[in-house]
């Protein structure tokens, strides 16, 4: 057949998938088309990464030493011992150049991969460049370094509410004047995730980059009751501390209460109110009764069965002063009072131009918020639901989708 017909016809099937077809990356068996170190080098420029610049190399090699640690740490033993007993190869240990590694991914690995030990160098090194390409969406986004301001602009908005009456129990609400205040157990925030948490979540997800990651930022609302759980939902929107249009959809998960069996009991409770047939004390204990879980569960395949909670979804807009704006201007203004400036220093300051300069950087972040009575608090944190048991199947997920095929090595 005509060399060119082929090559023009040559579609990698496994790249389309990829790009059209709603498959991610890390689930591709496929290896690399990489034949020389200029074809690495073109790789990695379109990436973003320019080896030729040393503090870009010396970056990239960085990512190349935490993602072959993070497997040994986490997917292999005996540093797991769930982990896979598989040798690191000699080539990856001894290696200099991170353009080798891209060699050893490639079918072109100076034709090594059409044996066992060629294959074997070709799987376990696209499975670092996978936990590389991770490592390099979490050190490039721009919002890390404002991860404690973040934090506390989207936590004061709850922590204000949280409140204790004169016995000392916890509800949340603006005082004891507030009728509508509801009455907690527990109020929780999530303490700052891990960088090995974030890979690990971003690994077992499809869409694995850091912009993904929706709950850094997490809050637990713990009721007395299934029926606090949703005037907990209620107070959050009545006093706009949660946004409904900032709410991300696909996000929102409810295995509390089935709302449409509430909606209907509720209904019925109110006519029965009107017409006098229930009094308010009946009234509720009628509703906080209808307040049920649902028959079906969480699409989340390692959430268990078991989990009963209401979890959401919001963004935040974030608002950050720039320190160097107003650094700037008082440097402008010092230096037209201070005669003893040079004029070539003069000059370059009046260069500097503000109106190029962000006084203030503005976006959207998500935070989690879970809201749950206490009854399900206790069973999931003790029983088949367990935390641990979820972060244990998230890990064996990552695993599979990053050692491929060698995830199938007896352990």
């Amino acid at each position: 057949m005509n060399l060119a017909l082929r090559k023009r016809n040559d579609f990698r099937w496994d790249v389309l998938d990829i790009i059209i077809s709603g498959k991610s990356s890390l689930d591709s068996s496929e290896g690399f088309e990489v034949y020389s170190h200029e074809d690495a080098d073109r790789f990695l420029e379109s990436y973003g990464f320019d080896l030729h610049n040393p503090i870009e190399a010396a970056e990239a090699f960085g990512h190349f030493h935490e993602a072959l640690n993070f497997i040994r740490r986490y997917f292999l033993a005996p540093e797991n011992p769930d982990g896979l007993r598989l040798e690191v190869p000699r080539k990856i240990l001894e290696l200099t150049n991170v353009r080798d590694l891209f060699l050893f991914a490639s079918y072109a690995a100076a034709g090594q991969n059409h044996d066992a030990q060629g294959a074997y160098l070709k799987n376990f090194s696209c499975s670092i460049l996978k936990v590389m390409h991770t490592i390099a969406h979490i050190d490039q986004d721009l919002r890390v370094g404002y991860f404690a301001e973040i934090q506390k602009q989207i936590l004061d908005r709850f922590y204000r509410l949280i409140q204790r009456d004169e016995m000392g129990a916890l509800y949340f609400g603006h005082g004891p004047d507030d009728i509508a205040r509801v009455p907690l157990i527990e109020f929780q925030t999530k303490p700052k995730k891990s960088r090995d948490s974030i890979l690990v979540k971003l690994l077992h997800k499809p869409e694995n980059v850091a912009e993904d990651i929706f709950d850094r930022v997490g809050i637990r609302f713990v009721t007395p009751r299934p029926i606090d759980a949703l005037r907990i939902i209620k107070y959050l929107k009545d006093q706009m501390i949660v946004m409904p249009p900032n709410i991300k959809p696909s996000r929102s998960r409810n295995t509390l209460i089935d709302l449409e069996k509430f909606r209907m009991s509720l209904d019925d409770a109110f006519k029965l109110l009107d017409s006098g047939e229930l009094t308010e004390a009946d009234f509720r204990s009628r509703v906080a009764e209808a307040a049920k879980p649902p028959m079906g569960n969480s699409d989340n395949p390692h959430t268990s069965e078991f989990y009963r909670s209401i979890q959401f979804t919001c963004r935040q807009l974030i608002k950050l002063q720039n320190p160097l704006y107003d650094d700037l201007k008082e440097i402008r203004a010092a230096a037209k009072k201070d005669e003893t400036c040079g004029e070539s220093l003069h000059r370059m300051i009046e260069r500097i131009d503000l109106r190029h300069l962000q006084k203030e950087v503005r976006f959207f972040y998500p935070y989690e918020v879970q809201v749950l009575d206490v009854e399900s608090h206790e069973q999931n944190e003790r029983g088949r639901s367990a935390h641990s048991e979820y972060k244990k199947a998230q890990l064996q997920t990552a695993m599979k989708r990053v050692m491929g095929t060698l995830a199938d090595a007896p352990r």
